[in-house]
């Protein structure tokens, strides 16, 4: 008997401010295109289906001036950063899927490829453990009167290999007087460049002098590209306030390196 199969699928949940949104998990369960905010998830399920229903649509490359196409339609293009993107346009020219930036024009295209490959994905709710949650797990609320705190970490490399290890060090420790806190759990983030939440990548506990050292193991977070952008954050205490680092961006090489 074979085990589980992972298939496509659109997942429809509440973003940090309160709104609908969805995302479509391809086969490989990461996430190709994603939705803007709706007010009502009745939006949200209907902007499921005009993607279903116009998955198949033609491409339009804006990048290599390609003749303008009636919608609906997926149009690639270039961002600021010269990233290529895709959106896919409703009939009426609303978009109503975007995707990530990708490093080249091929993984772009990839991404159009996995959206056309998941016409008939099936929806998945997620708000209703989202509900749950929010009801059974308020945020931690500090004490009066804790005290500010500053997290710093060291500069991580800009790119390392895949499947390295990666240190993270730093320090927490009072705004005030500077003084290490020990004993506190720090969280190193990857910074989501869509609309969802951060993830994290690993934890670690600060020594009595508040300095922490956290190895990860070098991997992948999106198949669109080789970057990861990292910070550390410290949630906070019932003596002491949340803080959190700069970020950082790590590329994780993933090609074999030729012996000379």
């Amino acid at each position: 008997m074979q085990g589980n199969i992972l298939k496509a699928k659109y997942q429809v949940y509440k973003d940090t401010a309160g709104k609908f949104r969805f995302r479509l998990r391809a086969a490989n369960n990461k996430i190709v295109a994603v939705s803007e905010a709706y007010e009502r998830k009745t939006g949200c399920m209907n902007g499921v289906k005009s993607v279903q229903k116009n998955c198949g649509a033609p491409i339009e490359d804006k990048t290599i001036g390609a003749e303008t196409l009636p919608h609906p339609k997926y149009e690639v293009f270039t961002d600021a950063a010269s990233k290529y993107r895709f959106n896919l346009s409703a009939s009426n020219g609303e978009i109503i899927a975007t995707s990530e930036a990708y490093e080249t024009k091929q993984n772009c295209m990839n991404g159009i490829e996995a959206v056309q490959k998941s016409c008939d994905a099936e929806i998945e709710d997620l708000t209703v453990d989202q509900v749950r949650e929010e009801v059974t797990e308020a945020p931690m609320q500090p004490a009066a009167g804790a005290g500010d705190t500053t997290l710093k970490m060291s500069c991580p490399p800009t790119s390392v290999d895949l499947n390295s290890i990666v240190t993270f060090e730093g320090k927490l420790m009072t705004s005030d007087t500077g003084k290490g806190i020990g004993n506190a759990e720090i969280d190193i983030y990857e910074r989501d460049r869509s609309f969802m939440s951060d993830d994290v990548l690993v934890s670690g506990i600060t020594s009595k002098d508040g300095n922490f050292k956290i190895d990860w193991k070098a991997k992948q977070q999106d198949w669109w590209d080789d970057s990861v952008e990292v910070y550390a954050r410290f949630e906070g205490d019932e003596k002491h306030n949340p803080s959190q680092t700069d970020t950082y961006k790590i590329r994780v090489l993933f090609y074999l390196k030729k012996k000379s």
